[in-house]
């Protein structure tokens, strides 16, 4: 993050264990830090196949900055820099949603903006959307980019297009 220097990751978490579980992360890295795979997933949810007798490991996971929705899955991720963006995007990382492949009912498939406040808190907002509708899927974001005028790029490997969004 450019305000304090800090690495974050984003993580898709396993698949199979139900629609909203577990959540995928983004992760606050630190020098020899444990996120929990494959043994513990999100805050709580211990794998039924790797977590079992694995309590005190378990225990000493960090837990993930934030939690997007389960199967969600978070791809590329970039923290805003350009002086013009709009007001209220000053501690904002963009990040591309890839969306799901195994909910009963698909969710993703959009890019949102975690907005960091000063006490440790990230407030996830939709940010560009639109990608699955009624008639269907038209686009899966993979990636973002700020390019040197503050412009906005999205990666789609669905469509095989990349995107501009400007003021």
């Amino acid at each position: 993050a450019p305000w304090d220097g800090a690495l974050y990751a984003t993580e898709n978490s396993r698949d199979l264990l139900g629609d909203d579980i577990p959540a995928d992360e983004l992760n606050r890295i630190e020098p020899g830090g444990f996120y929990g795979w494959p043994y513990v997933h999100a805050r709580a949810v211990v794998d039924p196949e790797f977590g079992r007798g694995r309590e005190s490991l378990i225990a000493t996971a960090r837990p993930p900055a934030h939690e997007f929705r389960a199967h969600n899955a978070p791809l590329g991720v970039r923290f805003l820099r350009h002086s013009a963006r709009p007001a209220g995007y000053e501690r904002v990382a963009l990040v591309a949603l890839h969306g799901s492949w195994n909910r009963s009912m698909p969710d993703g498939y959009k890019v949102v903006s975690l907005h960091f406040a000063d006490d440790g808190r990230i407030e996830e907002r939709d940010f560009l959307s639109g990608f699955r509708g009624a008639a269907g899927l038209i686009g899966r974001p993979v990636d973002v980019a700020e390019a040197a005028d503050g412009s906005i790029y999205v990666s789609d490997d669905y469509a095989g297009v990349i995107y501009r969004v400007s003021r």
